[in-house]
């Protein structure tokens, strides 16, 4: 069971290390790299397309990855906490996934959220009244890249046009906050259900109220911060969206990221008083 435990968290701590540098690795090298140039020729500019193809896929390879090792390192720690009375944060969360229910209701809630958060921050473009091909100049389908020169993470950009009104703006810096945050979404969907699941028989007025104010703490704030992001952007030609973004990815970071933690580290503080403050609750798998 040790030998077990340690292979596996052993094996998923490297993966996440390597996913992460896999996809800040990349990202990093080709910002400096492409801004290193001065003057830009038709030669490099076509060096540049084929390096952000790579860095692109390097990027999604690395999410992957990192994926991968997060699961390994939960496995590890619902072994390791299988005999404990009262385990840590890392063991509930781990316990609660491993329950079907909770990892298809995170995997739903972060892919509706992450559609929604697609749309309202502008990575799905949809344009009625606009003409893309007769506005743009664009061939339908296609992708234009944008190879340089910007900031990490912000550099390269995919506009891809599916259809006249339809498109994706695809900034690494962008997918990679999208994927953050419809997890973190996810995670305290999943929990909140597990904790609605093993609520007390007799569940007073207060127990629903503070229940329905972590679940409103990490809904709101994303849902706010991603509809003020689209709002600003409204309009805005497709080409300068990317400018745009890059203007206000900090402030939303700042706004959401701290918030969504604080939610999810009140729901494991709540659900671990109502699993193990009293007497300890078996999960059933």
């Amino acid at each position: 069971m040790s030998g077990r435990h340690t292979n596996l968290q052993n094996s998923g701590l490297i993966n996440t290390t390597a996913g992460v540098s896999t996809v800040a690795g990349p990202l990093i090298l080709y910002a400096v790299y492409t801004s290193s140039f001065k003057v830009l020729s038709t030669q490099i500019l076509g060096m540049f397309r084929w390096l952000s193809y790579v860095t692109i896929l390097a990027m999604f390879l690395g999410v992957f990855a990192a994926v991968l090792g997060i699961k390994q390192v939960l496995a590890a720690k619902k072994i390791a906490g299988q005999s404990n009375f009262s385990p840590p944060v890392s063991v509930i969360i781990a316990n609660v996934l491993s329950i079907r229910k909770y990892s298809r209701a995170l995997l739903s809630i972060a892919l509706a959220y992450g559609i929604f958060y697609a749309a309202v921050s502008s990575i799905i473009v949809y344009r009625p009244a606009e003409n893309f091909a007769v506005d743009y100049l664009a061939d339908i389908p296609s992708v234009v890249v944008t190879v340089c020169c910007g900031g990490i993470g912000f550099v390269p950009v995919f506009t891809v046009y599916i259809t006249e009104h339809l498109g994706l703006l695809i900034i690494p810096a962008n997918i990679v906050l999208l994927m953050l945050v419809s997890s973190l979404v996810g995670l305290n969907g999943a929990l909140a259900w597990y904790q609605y699941d093993n609520r007390p028989k007799r569940a007073s007025v207060g127990w629903f109220g503070g229940f329905g104010a972590i679940t409103g703490l990490f809904t709101a704030c994303p849902t706010c911060a991603g509809l003020f992001l689209g709002n600003l952007i409204q309009g805005v030609g497709t080409v300068a969206v990317a400018s745009v973004l890059a203007s206000y990815q900090p402030l939303f970071v700042i706004v959401t990221f701290p918030l969504l933690l604080a939610s999810t580290y009140l729901f494991m503080r709540r659900l671990r008083q109502a699993l193990y403050g009293s007497c300890q609750v078996s999960l059933l798998i």
